[in-house]
């Protein structure tokens, strides 16, 4: 034997472990079971350079194009609309945080710290199908899909896997970062047949079946004899406790007017009926509007059959038909409506995610919109009017418990902080089982509670990057309406602002409101995926919420407002009665935040806010 097939076979040997069927490791450096393919860490075997060309590294061809904006389409009664939603993070595009991402994953899974992954690495990161499931607001475990190997991620074949392969490997999932949930089956509050005739019956005091601006200015005057709780707000529960309509149901009959009457579709009638009329006239796409929905246009809005819409049937504003109508023939074509599904949209908005609701914010762009979509915000919401039917846009942040919480915490053993393999026999211990490799972070074949812990929480760090719109389709009644926080709860300035706020929506175009104010509308949701149906918004059922803590305003302000309504009334007010009224700018017998911050400011101009 030469020496130098000796000295080959020496080297070889070295890097095969002792076949005693356990995978040789070094503290922090976890070895694969596999032999040769990696006996020292990020060092391949000797054999596999035979013969291989000059090594090149590999480098990726580009960044992923993150998609970052919704196009949302509302066939409304009046006109089509088109909305372009553009999200982006808080300091950083959507983009970049996918990226960060990428290298805080790629350090969680380079245990050893030697900026490669070795075949043992390479084995325990998510597959692809686990990764997708993650981003979309689930959890990933092992079996997901097809497993990883070294083989499927080193492209430059140095038998080791850099941050650029990792990285490259995941690039086909970008798709789920941002997606639109369409929910199937309309939100509808059973206690709707029952609230709206309820509520015109105490705001009516002349029986003429509508509201005048009169009458709902004494609406706030509900609060007092109703509120059992003293909370200083009603619900629909303590509405209902007590009712003044004779006969509710009666009043709710068919032809009665309290529910307009809505076509039932896709096989649902009843209650849920009056809701999915508009179910399939709002859509939500990510990247472009598809151009199906131009055929949806004209079967929506073509009175007279002939396969164009003159501007009466689309109702468009003029500027906006003229720029779409190429021929200048007075009628929109299919091929002239591609301008309007691929042109400016009708209104440009931005939403910037945030940790916390405070950080979370929609705008307008300026100057990029059309006359016939009006907005109003309301804190991290818009309400946009398109006739007299509204969209409620909103960025949602759940709460950090529920984007904190490990969902299987009680899965671990609780008398235990480390398990081994031989402790989890029995059915009941599978889930830990399929866990036990990826989630043994230092690969000693004992699994800490910590290692258990730290497992998901790099899933849920993942998961913040996937963003969901969800939405709800409904027909509100009076109460929805009027509980402009969604927090089911009429408070004194909800319903000292009733007239102003609800008369828009009114079709008539009268100075009363009727019950034909009951149109569908729509309410949209953007957050987190793992948290897309958490909004309780998005299913108002009626049911008060527990009262948040004002996260804006001075501190004596957010811990006087007891009842979270956005005021300060006197019966919150711990002062005295001329310091109420020297706060009270315009003596409505409510502190707003406003006021408070104006008082704060003339009072303690010296402090930093």
């Amino acid at each position: 034997m030469t020496p130098r097939i000796l000295l080959i076979l020496l080297f070889a040997c070295t890097a095969v472990r002792a076949d005693d069927g356990k995978p040789a490791r070094d503290g922090k450096r976890p070895f694969s079971p596999r032999g040769c393919d990696c006996g020292v860490t990020g060092v391949p075997s000797y054999f596999q350079f035979l013969g291989r060309p000059k090594f090149v590294a590999f480098k990726r061809p580009a960044k992923p194009a993150i998609p970052d904006t919704l196009q949302l389409v509302l066939l409304a009664r009046t006109h089509p609309v088109r909305v372009e939603l553009k999200v982006t993070g808080t300091g950083a595009t959507l983009a970049e945080r996918w990226e960060a991402n990428m290298k805080a994953l790629f350090a969680a899974f380079d245990r050893d710290d030697d900026g490669h992954l070795n075949r043992h690495e390479a084995e325990r990161i998510f597959s692809k199908t686990e990764f997708r499931q993650i981003v979309l607001g689930g959890y990933g475990f092992r079996g997901q899909g097809a497993a990883p190997t070294l083989d499927a991620l080193d492209r430059d074949g140095d038998s080791r896997v850099s941050f650029e392969e990792f990285a490259d490997y995941y690039e086909g999932e970008v798709g789920a970062l941002l997606k639109a949930r369409i929910n199937a089956v309309p939100d509808y509050n059973p206690q709707s047949d029952t609230l709206t005739p309820e509520l015109f019956a105490r705001f009516d005091a002349n029986g003429d079946g509508k509201l005048s601006e009169a009458e709902l200015k004494d609406a706030e005057k509900i609060v007092p004899p109703l509120d059992a709780d003293e909370d200083e707000c009603v619900t629909a529960a303590e509405i209902l406790a007590n009712p003044v309509a004779k006969k509710l149901l009666a009043l709710n009959a068919p032809g009665t007017g309290a529910m307009p009457a809505m076509p039932a579709m896709g096989g649902m009638g009843g209650a849920n009926g009056r809701a999915a009329a508009i179910n399939t006239d709002f859509q939500a796409h990510v990247g472009t509007v598809p151009g199906a929905v131009v055929q949806q246009v004209l079967k929506k809005y073509d009175a007279s059959n002939d396969f164009r819409l003159s501007r009466a049937e689309v109702g468009f504003d003029k500027a906006t038909f003229d720029r779409i109508d190429a021929n200048n023939d007075g009628n929109l074509s299919a091929t002239e409506l591609d301008a309007w599904r691929n042109g400016p949209a009708d209104l440009v908005v931005t939403l910037t995610l945030g940790d916390t609701a405070a950080d979370a914010k929609l705008a307008v762009v300026p100057e990029k919109g059309t006359p016939t979509v009006n907005v109003a915000t309301d804190g991290n919401r818009l309400i946009l009017l398109v006739g007299t039917q509204t969209v409620d846009l909103g960025a949602f942040t759940p709460p950090a418990g529920l984007r904190q919480a490990n969902p299987y915490a009680n899965v671990f053993p609780a008398n235990k902080t480390v398990v081994t393999e031989a402790d989890l026999a029995g059915p009941q211990n599978q889930f830990l089982r399929v866990l036990f490799e990826p989630a043994d972070w230092d690969g000693d074949g004992r699994l800490t509670r910590a290692e258990f812990d730290k497992y998901f929480a790099i899933q849920r760090a993942t998961g913040e990057l996937g963003v969901t719109l969800a939405h709800s389709t409904r027909v509100p009644n009076l109460f929805q309406l009027l509980d402009q926080n969604g927090d089911g709860r009429l408070g004194v300035r909800e319903l000292r602002t009733a007239y102003r706020r609800i008369i828009p929506l009114e079709p008539s175009g009268g100075k009363d409101v009727t019950k034909a104010i009951l149109q569908p509308s729509v309410i949209v949701r953007i957050g987190p995926s793992r948290a897309a149906n958490a909004d309780p918004a998005l299913y108002n059922t009626g049911r008060a919420v527990t009262a948040s803590v004002p996260s804006k305003g001075p501190v004596w302000f957010r811990k006087m407002d007891r009842n979270g309504d956005g005021d300060v009334s006197r019966a919150e007010f711990l002062g005295t009665a001329p310091q109420f009224d020297a706060i009270d700018g315009d003596k409505d017998g409510l502190l707003t935040l406003a006021e408070a911050e104006a008082f704060d400011r003339t009072a303690r101009p010296n402090e930093k806010k």
